[in-house]
């Protein structure tokens, strides 16, 4: 799910040219403006070796959340102008989007720019904080999701030894959850502690795409830590990262590729409805054991983890507190307000055929439930889970609860690297309380 802006290195070098590596965009000051108030950004244009490029044309686009452009787009000479210095001005809440063409050299050869560190792209906030999911909650949407858990209240799980599978300190073992209605499992590993002892615990998911054979889960706790970490596709996982990469592609194919759409028109049988169910009744397991210390439990994920975390934190009563980074499944009807909708973009995807039923599945509306503290990131240039959807799921969160978004002014979709502390802090303090 990262933007893929590949640097085209085979033109490169058979030119033996090594043309333009990196766009810089960056806006002035704090990137969190007023409706109305100028925007003012600095673009560099550097080589590979970081000194700047004094050849070629590039052209910046403007705009909002949405995609409606916010201005006319601009073409800077590069043997003229670098640094470039623009403004722009947004008279909505939600976010600016500073795009870089390729840079088109002298000899009319466009290359693109390097994604390392980041990405040609600048973004900025305005007011974000007035931005609203653009669908109303169901009103059934608790009865729905209460009946659903009720459901899996006869889900088979099944626990056997990983002698296999090494990791200091911890006890692995594979997790097997059956649905009840036979369609389907989801997979993983439990990390116990080896020493005896009471232990907080912590569970996830990964991100969309092929999974993990690796029982570390991304956000892993700061201390000793029971840990659940489960795949969400309906094969057994790998042993090997190879051989689940191998499975994923033969999932994939025999659903028809976008598991993550899967009979989305219908409520009761979209993708994510047993996954959830599933990932709840292994939450409700954990909690249950000898070693769990019964008062301290993380929901923790990036992405559709994030997106995943959300709503299990709002659905579970062990759930203390919860880490969504750059969270998925976020603002589905956001397109109405004119804004881009969260990954997998339901509504653009399948061209409104499951409107009715992606509410239910609305990571905004889980947070408008969630009582306990939760920590979100959010990239300012993710083009993938936009960070106006993030944002909606946020401003759902009630007031009352302790609550904080990071702001990463210049990652897309992907974590900064400051915000791993931030995450082992805040895990941290949790569970020492």
């Amino acid at each position: 799910m990262n933007i893929k802006n590949i640097l085209a290195a085979g033109v490169i070098a058979a030119a033996g040219v090594l043309p333009a590596q990196q766009m810089d965009i960056v806006a002035e000051g704090t990137p969190v403006f007023k409706t109305g108030q100028e925007i003012r950004f600095t673009a560099t244009a550097r080589k590979k070796d970081r000194e700047l490029l004094r050849e070629g044309s590039v052209v910046f686009s403007f705009k909002d959340s949405g995609g409606k452009k916010l201005r006319d787009d601009l073409a800077v000479d590069l043997s003229k102008i670098n640094p470039a210095k623009f403004t722009v001005k947004m008279d909505h809440p939600g976010f600016v989007l500073v795009t870089a063409s390729p840079v088109k050299l002298p000899d009319g050869k466009a290359v693109k720019w390097s994604n390392a560190p980041f990405a040609p792209l600048g973004g900025a906030a305005v007011e974000p904080e007035k931005i609203r999911p653009g669908t109303a909650c169901p009103k059934d949407f608790d009865e729905f999701w209460r009946k659903g858990v009720e459901s899996f209240r006869n889900a088979k799980i099944e626990v056997t030894e990983a002698p296999g599978i090494k990791r200091e300190g911890y006890k692995v073992s594979r997790v097997r959850i059956s649905f009840p209605d036979g369609t389907g499992i989801v997979t993983g590993f439990l990390s116990i502690p080896s020493k005896p002892g009471k232990y907080p615990a912590l569970a996830g998911v990964p991100g969309a795409g092929p999974g993990k054979a690796d029982p570390v889960p991304y956000w892993n706790s700061p201390v000793p830590a029971i840990e659940l970490w489960l795949n969400v596709h309906n094969f057994v996982t790998g042993s090997t990262q190879k051989e689940q990469r191998a499975r994923y592609a033969a999932y994939s194919k025999s659903v028809g590729g976008r598991y993550w759409l899967q009979n989305a028109p219908d409520r009761d049988r979209y993708f994510y409805r047993n996954v959830w169910l599933a990932v709840n009744f292994a939450v409700d397991f954990v909690a249950a054991l000898p070693e769990f210390d019964g008062k301290h439990f993380a929901m923790a994920g990036n992405s559709q983890g994030g997106g995943t975390a959300l709503a299990i934190g709002s659905l579970n009563k062990n759930i203390t507190c919860i880490v969504a980074s750059v969270p998925a499944l976020c603002d589905h009807g956001g397109w109405k307000l004119g804004r881009q909708a969260g990954w997998p973009q339901i509504h653009a995807n399948l061209n409104g055929k499951a409107d009715g039923a992606a509410p239910y599945f609305d990571a905004a509306n889980f947070a408008a439930r969630i009582k306990k503290p939760t920590l979100i990131s959010v990239g300012f240039v993710d083009t993938t889970c936009s960070p106006a959807s993030v944002y909606a799921a946020f401003n759902s969160i009630p007031a009352n609860v302790p609550k904080r978004i990071y702001h990463m002014y210049r990652q897309g979709h992907r974590g900064a690297p400051a915000f791993r502390p931030e995450v082992q802090k805040f895990l941290k303090e949790q569970f020492g309380k």
